[in-house]
């Protein structure tokens, strides 16, 4: 029964931490470790993270799946705390239950790379991978599912994805996977909208589609041949290159219908400034980083892709996003002017 190392990032969002934490816990595959990493501005996660793991009386959860999430696990769990310096420099495997690792807050992929590294370095034995979003909350086989369809596969060579239905909306699809148009520079979400009605059961992919980073499961060989996520891009199309790192190294995508998971999408990305949402730093990568992939992978693209850029950026000024557009404007640039 192969272990899986388990990757959930924290940014500011303790609450649906714990939530995830406390559904991941009851699930039916039990021969898994979580790693946490807390990439957050304050104190504040990790002072919560360390209330709930270690007592009883934690009382801050409000789930929309009682029955996934309750009752809560008894306390305290076997756990240990560090600094991504003690993580990184261990030479031995942390036997804990959960694991936070407390980081500098270098992206997405930073993060997630942090726990990739070190298992890489320190982990000989055969094992699987699932880098889960703090956002979501899973069903009690689905952790059981993405290994028995990864175990039942013959070919080992495989990165995994979920189905993944909005949080609010538990009967609706929000992705069974993602498509890329390299001509516009977009991506969209396959099935979003729609009631699930098994209709993308039987969903094959293809060499534009890519696993939606909710949620993605891969083996040991995975790391060994393609390696960690690219830190480039800091938020936003990790998993878009990183697919394109897999393919171009012969591996395979797959859906795993059964693997359910219902996914708050963007709670773990916006910042908040007065109660309002500030989508500042979303927009700002989401762009920039659209001219990045688009001209490592694709670059004969730019020439249709940055119009829509342009067109982009021309819309945030005439709402009067000037500071945006400037930041942005001089990001794109850099990329476009580095060899």
């Amino acid at each position: 029964m192969n272990k899986v190392y388990i990757i959930i990032v924290n940014y500011n969002s303790f609450r649906e931490t714990i939530e995830c934490l406390e559904s991941v816990l009851k699930s039916e595959y039990s021969n898994f470790q979580i790693f946490v990493v807390d990439n957050s501005s304050d104190n504040l996660s990790i002072d919560n993270l360390s209330n709930w793991i270690s007592n009883n009386d934690y009382d801050k959860i409000n789930t929309n799946f009682k029955h996934l999430v309750f009752p809560l696990e008894n306390k305290p769990l076997n756990h240990a705390i560090v600094s991504e310096t003690e993580f990184s420099n261990s030479e031995e495997l942390y036997e804990s239950t959960i694991t936070i690792v407390r980081a500098k807050n270098n992206g997405f992929a930073a993060a997630n790379n942090i726990v990739l590294n070190y298992l890489l370095k320190n982990e000989s034995d055969s094992y699987l991978v699932w880098i889960l979003n703090n956002d979501t909350v899973v069903e009690k086989d689905t952790l059981h599912n993405l290994v028995d369809f990864y175990q039942q596969n013959k070919d080992k060579r495989l990165i995994l994805g979920s189905k993944l239905r909005y949080y609010n909306k538990p009967e609706v699809l929000q992705a069974i996977a993602g498509y890329y148009n390299i001509w516009i520079g977009k991506h969209s979400h396959i099935g979003n909208g729609e009631n699930d009605l098994g209709q993308y059961d039987n969903y094959e992919t293809g060499k534009k589609n890519y696993i939606v980073g909710a949620s993605i499961f891969l083996p040991k060989i995975f790391l060994q041949q393609v390696g960690a996520m690219c830190e480039d891009y800091f938020l936003y199309f990790e998993e878009l290159d990183w697919i394109q790192s897999a393919i171009k190294k012969g591996f395979k995508m797959a859906i795993v219908p059964n693997a359910l998971i219902y996914h708050k999408e963007g709670s773990s990305i916006i910042e908040f400034k007065e109660k309002k949402k500030n989508t500042s730093i979303a927009e700002y990568y989401s762009i920039i980083n659209r001219v990045r992939f688009i001209k490592k992978w694709y670059p004969y693209c730019l020439i249709t892709v940055i119009p829509g850029v342009v067109f982009a950026l021309i819309k945030r000024i005439m709402i009067g996003r000037f500071d945006l557009v400037k930041k942005t404007t001089m990001g794109i640039f850099k990329i476009l002017l580095t060899k």
